[in-house]
């Protein structure tokens, strides 16, 4: 049986169905070709934005371990405080000056010393009433150190506050060098006037002098008065090594240095103070009488001066009727070493650090101008000198003096 011819309109239809699905077809693949493109062009975009921010990300943790290194090398410690209070950051430098070890966490929590915590609060809290600076004493170990604080607001672009620093400073040496020189400013307004004292009492003190020693000399046989002429040519003795004293202190001393044989200027000295000796009945160890003469590099007025105030102290220092003032002399190849001993009652530890320091004296009415002319005088022969005291065993003083160099070169 044969089959039946297609109608034309089936034909037709099936041809426009066709015609349709080849459109349908083209403009899917063409929206597939524009997808694909446009998801290429993303992927680019996005490697190329991931390469951006991967830059960003590398050079964000280059400035922070830069800032991070900076922050670590500053000398002034640094808080980083959030609002809430938590320690961000506390640098190398607060550790060091707080004595503490690098510590994170709320302030509360943490063991900073009270006045810094309370300076933290009153940031936090009051932000009109912030006090700018403010300085407290802190113990660290076994010194006291003085301590500086202060603080700044970190602000964002967008405005407010993000964070607070807290700065910190030891300023134990500035305040200490503030101290020095404006002792140092008073101590020359006090040496000019000193100067000026000094110079007035010296011209009727050798009139004085004078007139002591004729007295001396008219009652010179005459037992009962006799001692009072000697206690007024003492008296006269130890105002006038005062007014030495402070004529040395207020002075700028210029050494004439020459060759001054040190055995025989301490034999001088001892007979200078013969009296000072006798009176507390003091025993004088030395063996000057067998030492060969020892030259030095000295000015013989200044270190007369030097030895009579060393020697003058130590007699203060002990006890009448048992003292013993003990003198060594040692000969070394560019320095000869001079040692004085008393058994005298000897100087506090705590006094040990000031005791050349000028006007400071543990001496009941002292002047406190001995050790200091001593100590200028030693440092202007280009010497040294030492001093150890025990209290209630007495005191020993070590003095190191460059020897004189003779013509042919070498210590004599």
């Amino acid at each position: 049986m044969a089959s039946k011819p297609t109608p034309p309109e089936d034909t037709q239809i099936l041809l426009e169905a066709f015609q349709s699905f080849s459109q349908a077809a083209e403009h899917l693949q063409s929206a597939y070709t524009d997808l694909k493109n446009h998801a290429l062009e993303l992927n680019l975009e996005l490697e190329e934005t991931n390469r951006k921010l991967s830059i960003s990300l590398q050079e964000q943790e280059r400035l922070n371990l830069h800032f991070l290194g900076i922050l670590q090398a500053m000398k002034t410690g640094i808080l980083v405080i959030e609002l809430d209070g938590q320690i961000m950051e506390m640098n190398a430098a607060a550790s060091g000056i707080l004595g503490i070890a690098v510590q994170r966490g709320h302030y509360t929590d943490l063991s900073l010393p009270e006045p810094l915590t309370q300076y933290i609060r009153n940031c936090l809290e009051h932000t009109i009433s912030r006090v700018p600076k403010q300085e407290f004493v802190w113990v660290r170990g076994s010194e006291e150190i003085e301590i500086e604080i202060s603080f700044a607001l970190v602000r964002p672009k967008v405005g407010g506050i993000m964070s607070i620093l807290i700065l910190l400073q030891d300023v134990t040496l500035v305040n200490r060098l503030k101290k020095q020189s404006q002792r140092d400013a008073r101590l020359a307004a006090m040496g000019e006037m000193a100067a000026e004292l000094a110079h007035e009492i010296r011209n009727p003190l050798g009139s004085i002098k004078l007139l002591g020693s004729l007295l001396a000399d008219d009652l010179a046989h005459d037992e009962s008065k006799k001692p009072l002429a000697d206690q007024l040519n003492h008296s006269v003795q130890t105002i006038d090594a005062i007014v030495s004293n402070m004529l040395t202190f207020s002075a700028d001393i210029h050494p004439k240095l020459g060759s001054v044989d040190l055995v025989a200027t301490l034999r001088e000295c001892l007979d200078l103070i013969r009296h000072e000796l006798e009176n507390k009945a003091i025993q004088v160890k030395h063996r000057l009488n067998d030492l060969k003469p020892l030259p030095i590099a000295g000015d013989a007025y200044l270190l007369k001066q030097m030895f009579m105030n060393l020697a003058l102290n130590a007699i203060k220092a002990m006890k009448p009727g048992s003292g013993v003032l003990t003198l060594d002399l040692v000969k070394g190849e560019e320095y000869a070493e001079l040692v004085l001993k008393d058994n005298g009652c000897g100087i506090r530890k705590e006094h040990l650090h000031q005791i050349f320091d000028p006007f400071f004296s543990t001496f009941e009415g002292g002047t406190g101008l001995g050790l200091s002319v001593v100590h200028k005088i030693i440092e202007k022969h280009k010497g040294a000198i030492e001093l150890k005291s025990q209290v209630g065993r007495g005191t020993s003083v070590y003095i190191s003096l460059p020897r004189f160099n003779n013509p042919e070169g070498g210590a004599a």
